[in-house]
């Protein structure tokens, strides 16, 4: 327990330390002229500019409308891909049915869908959470197929023998025992889906942080563009991380199931 909190501190510092290097080496490369500041700005520029937005209220009401559409998206893709995968997980024809679409949805960039979705629902959240849905659904739909499917088989045998019926089976083995592998999907859930948001309001929204970095970038205004480019990579780790944690404390389900 003790080498685990210090690994994590570890981690923590050495990652911190990176961040830090990596401001201090950008903030060397333009002042000493090696790169041009309007290509990618300066710390202390997009810092003074982050103060700005913050300010004036707009770094908050975009961060607020990505984040809406962005929990839109994920509940859906939650719902639906936690629910097809045990579906198809515990029942091999609906693993049949639905395998054509799920290779479909894998083989197709899912952004091609996007003048689709526009011509049926229009410009905005709608589209917005069309998109980042579908990018967000097969990660969390095959985690949870292959969490289902590879259910320890000793135990079903034990249990059967012990009079076990198959919805027992179920709650009692085959879920408990996903836990782990479908908090992982998750976890890749929701990278894809703020990826979804940002990539969809890139190409067409009102507000956002994908908006916002389109708009300033037209504007060329590149310490503007950064901060929300910023917030996006700082809400991805802090999101990110909240499921690495989680998916860690479901670990103990996983040993328990394999011992």
């Amino acid at each position: 327990m003790i080498t685990d909190v210090f690994m994590r501190r570890q981690a923590l510092i050495l990652g911190t330390m990176s961040f830090i290097i990596i401001g201090v080496l950008w903030q060397l490369v333009v002042d000493f002229g090696i790169v041009n500041p309007f290509f990618i700005s300066t710390p202390s520029a997009v810092w003074q500019e982050l103060l700005v937005q913050l300010q004036d209220g707009s770094l908050l009401v975009n961060t607020a409308a990505t984040l809406y559409s962005f929990a839109l998206a994920l509940g859906l893709a939650v719902v639906v891909g936690i629910g097809l995968g045990v579906l198809a997980g515990w029942f091999r024809d609906a693993e049949a049915a639905l395998e054509p679409f799920i290779w479909f949805k894998y083989s197709a960039p899912t952004v091609a869908f996007y003048p689709l979705f526009v011509a049926w629902l229009g410009y905005g959240t709608p589209t917005i959470v069309a998109i980042a849905f579908l990018f967000a659904l097969t990660p969390i739909y095959a985690n949870t197929l292959s969490g289902i499917k590879n259910v320890d088989r000793d135990l079903k045998r034990v249990a059967t023998s012990f009079g076990a019926r198959p919805h027992d089976i179920f709650f009692r083995i085959a879920l408990p025992g996903a836990v782990p592998v479908i908090v992982a999907g998750l976890r890749l859930g929701v990278g894809r889906a703020l990826t979804g948001v940002v990539v969809a309001e890139l190409f067409g929204a009102n507000a956002g942080l994908g908006y916002s970095i389109a708009y300033y970038a037209q504007m060329l205004q590149t310490s503007r563009m950064m901060v929300p480019i910023v917030t996006v990579i700082l809400l991805g780790v802090i999101l990110t991380q909240a499921l690495s944690y989680i998916e860690k404390r479901t670990e103990a389900w996983r040993v328990v199931h394999d011992n």
